[in-house]
């Protein structure tokens, strides 16, 4: 088969998932996003916005990412009354009046451990429960006492999570590789659901009861959809341009290198 009849194979498929939302924020001095129709605030106003800063990481003097000197924002170990409140701009999936299918990966370094958590987000829609998704020192990322892979402090990372609730499935990477795959205890329309847009927010970087350590992040992505494992593989590990450097085309490229190499293994 011809590359260029491969090619257009792949836009199919892109195409086919038009419907799909992906937003992006790189935290180039403010929470605006870099793309797609979500949006971040601070929590409780100046009570956040007064407690994070932004620099690049030479300035706050961490380890350079791959490719150069990001931008990236400082935030303290968040308090009940803190973080970062994400509206997705995405509607319900996955069978109920909820967001029941999607993927969130963070770019972020972890200053130091001096609580043994750090929640990565919380859906509760006000931050008055546990949160969902967890580091644990010396035990990796998860939840419900189901952690994988190594996060260590001062290091930059790549975590992602993939959650599929129609089969109660979370997915977790680190640097692009799968470090674990677990059954959550609820499915559609339970714990791990988010609120559509309008509605709720989703918490970032905080819980309710102080689990959470000071960091530095240089980008967040979500995307309404569990993104395959060869997506996650081929956005690799932390770097300066952030997650996906060019959302649409990147994606696109990861697709369609995914379908052409299927159809080559047919051929």
């Amino acid at each position: 088969m011809k590359k260029l009849q491969l090619l257009w194979m792949a836009v199919a498929v892109v195409c086919a998932a038009a419907s799909a939302a992906d937003v992006q924020f790189d935290f180039n001095g403010d929470l605006s996003a870099s793309v797609g129709p979500g949006t971040l605030e601070y929590f409780n106003g100046a009570t956040t916005s007064g407690a994070v800063g932004f620099g690049t990481a030479s300035g706050f003097g961490l380890p350079a990412l791959a490719g150069g000197d990001a931008t990236v924002m400082s935030f303290p170990a968040f308090r009940q009354d803190q973080g970062l409140t994400l509206d997705t701009g995405c509607g319900p999936n996955g069978g109920s009046e909820d967001i029941n299918q999607y993927t969130m990966i963070w770019d972020m370094l972890i200053a130091s451990f001096d609580s043994d958590y750090s929640s990565l987000y919380n859906t509760s829609g006000t931050n008055n429960n546990d949160g969902d998704f967890f580091i644990r020192r010396d035990h990796g990322i998860g939840i419900s006492s189901v952690y994988d892979g190594v996060v260590n402090a001062g290091e930059w990372y790549r975590i992602a999570v993939t959650l599929d609730l129609p089969t109660s499935t979370m997915s977790k990477y680190i640097d692009g590789a799968l470090v674990g795959t677990q059954t959550l205890s609820a499915g559609v329309g339970g714990r791990w659901s988010l609120w559509p847009t309008g509605t709720l927010p989703t918490f970032l970087l905080t819980d309710e009861d102080g689990e959470t350590n000071a960091g530095f992040i240089n980008s967040f992505y979500f995307a309404d959809r569990v993104l395959s494992g060869a997506e996650i593989s081929a956005l690799g590990g932390a770097d300066v341009d952030g997650v996906v450097p060019e959302p649409a085309t990147a994606l696109l490229l990861v697709v369609g290198a995914s379908v052409i190499s299927r159809l080559k293994r047919r051929q």
